[in-house]
């Protein structure tokens, strides 16, 4: 019977939610109620479909019924004919395609749509590639005497929907691009200014491959904003994707809250990741320099070995036998041999030269001492002024120092560090960069020329900074940069209009080429990796005054 069909589809299916658009007689529908709940599933009688949810339901609809029509172009409407709805249109005559046309005509029955046409005769898979194209029908090889075993058996070797529906026959699909900086904008292909527009120079590719890969071409427009909302409305391209204008931006954008709620996004393309780029202070500029080359216990050693130098030299020139065998013992008094220990460490030799044996092996293993240890001391001094020091770790550190700090010229430039929950974050934030107004906002060239000047920060997309920096440091340069993460950035996807019928087309073919490394490839080509060091040592050091001064 009609019935047993009906819950042998839906069940075959696994949906267990049923909603019903029938004009039966009640003693049809009660025994519909009746079949459905013995089959544990839950059916109603004509409601709204919204097209988000948790689960997945299904629609039945007579489209014999007087306002069949009517519930199709309201589920157009509310974009009800995706993939979450398994909807079942019957048909007690047999198959016409021409009466398929007239109930569907204005339908929204997209890619992502899972519609079936059950006439007397047969089922007919339905769906078509765009708006204003006529419907593409495909035969499920089964009827409606089928059982649900043999319906199961159907949908487990079928396709899914995306594999079955990667022909989109060459149609056109509106799109835009965010170009900010036409003057630089020299192509897709150029990689001489890819800092700047790099997202959609890098989407683009990625988007192009998908055209080729499901036979559509991009209808594209420019616009130089991604969006931000006003009074509820946004501008740039989410404005765009909002209104319905476009169906996907040829960009990547961020994630956020505020632009899920009138747009979609397809699937994520990279992970953006911002830090504060900066040199290392010497570590002269932080601490005595003079102090550093040895350890509190080292020093502790040679001030002992000196007082004991010192007063075993006092002492062996005390007796008076040996005093009257060396008359020059007698010039080596107390403050004498202490003025001998101080010399030998700066270097310096000594007036008397006595002719006792102990008094002289005291003497030389002094001397011997000493310069072991200003040899040391002095390898260590070099090797401290070639080194940067590690006293800026985190975001308090730079908060703390005397650092100047600039922000990479960005459509997001306030709105991260103001929306950050990181105490951190700010007190730099309220400390370094509000008072300095707009004068802390800077192009990535500018920015990174500073960091060679002197004590600065610079705040920048990875990508873009690593790219100036190799083109524009030399190699020891490059060996003294550090980079502390100055907030987490949220990921940034492909942007596609709300409830879109392509939306899953593309997430399918963009996750496809992630997995076969496409999307890899065209990431090395387009964001730079961060810079190696090696030529760590190498080349002159220029010593200021200031890296001397006790």
């Amino acid at each position: 019977s009609t019935i047993d069909f009906i819950l042998a589809f839906f069940v075959s299916k696994k949906v267990f939610h049923l909603t019903t658009f029938l004009c039966w007689h009640p003693e049809d529908l009660h025994s519909l109620w009746r079949a459905s709940a013995a089959q544990g599933v839950r059916a109603r009688l004509g409601a709204d479909l919204p097209p988000g949810g948790l689960h997945r339901e299904g629609a039945l609809l007579d489209v014999a019924c007087a306002g069949a029509g009517d519930v199709a172009r309201t589920a157009s409407a509310s974009r009800a004919f995706n993939y979450r709805y398994s909807w079942l249109l019957l048909d007690n005559g047999t198959f016409d395609s021409l009466a398929v046309q007239d109930t569907l005509a204005d339908s929204v029955i997209l890619p992502d749509a899972d519609v079936t046409w059950a006439s007397s005769d047969k089922l007919v898979d339905l769906y078509r590639v765009k708006v204003g194209e006529p419907l593409l029908t495909t035969e499920l090889g089964v009827g409606r005497n089928s059982s649900r075993q043999t319906l199961e058996q159907l949908w487990a070797t079928m396709k899914t929907t995306v594999m079955r529906r990667k022909d989109l026959h060459n149609v056109y699909l509106k799109a835009a691009t965010i170009i900010t900086q036409p003057q630089h904008f020299k192509g897709w292909n150029d990689l001489t200014v890819r800092h700047i527009d790099t997202y959609p120079k890098l989407t683009y590719p990625l988007l192009h491959m998908c055209a080729e890969d499901l036979h559509f071409r991009l209808n594209l427009r420019q616009v130089d904003l991604y969006g931000e909302e006003y009074n509820g409305s946004f501008n740039g391209l989410a404005g765009l994707l909002q209104r319905r204008e476009i169906e996907l931006g040829v960009t990547s954008m961020f994630m956020r809250a505020d632009r899920m709620r009138v747009l979609h996004f397809s699937s994520e393309t990279l992970e953006l990741r911002g830090a504060f780029l900066f040199r290392q202070p010497p570590k002269s500029s932080v601490s005595n320099v003079f102090l550093l080359p040895f350890s509190r216990g080292v020093w502790a050693a040679c001030a002992l070995v000196l007082f004991a130098a010192g007063a075993l030299l006092a002492a062996l020139s005390r007796p008076p036998r040996l005093r009257a065998q060396d008359h020059s013992l007698r010039q080596l008094t107390l403050p004498e041999a202490f003025t001998f220990a101080v010399g030998t460490i700066c270097q310096q030799g000594f007036h008397v030269n006595p002719q006792t044996m102990s008094v002289r092996m005291v003497m030389f293993f002094t001397l011997l001492t000493s310069l072991f240890a200003f040899t040391s001391y002095s390898a260590k001094i070099v090797a401290i002024l070639q080194t940067p020091s590690d006293a800026l770790q985190t975001i308090d550190d730079l908060t703390r120092s005397p650092m100047t700090l600039g922000v990479q010229e960005t459509t997001y430039k306030r709105v991260y560090f103001a929306e950050s929950d990181d105490p951190a974050t700010q007190r730099l934030y309220r400390r370094k960069l509000l008072p300095l107004g707009e004068r802390a906002y800077m192009s990535v060239v500018e920015g990174v020329a500073r960091l060679r000047t002197g004590l600065f920060a610079f705040q920048v997309e990875e990508s873009s900074g690593y790219d100036i920096i190799s083109k524009t440091f030399t190699e020891r340069e490059k060996c003294g940069l550090k980079e502390i993460p100055a907030f987490k950035l949220p990921m940034v996807a492909v942007p596609i209009q709300r409830d879109s019928g392509y939306r899953e087309l593309l997430a399918v073919r963009l996750r496809w080429q992630r997995e076969t490394g496409l999307m890899q490839r065209t990431r090395r080509v387009w964001l730079a990796a961060k810079t190696r060091c090696d030529a760590d040592g190498a080349g002159f050091l220029s010593v200021r005054l200031a890296d001397v001064l006790p």
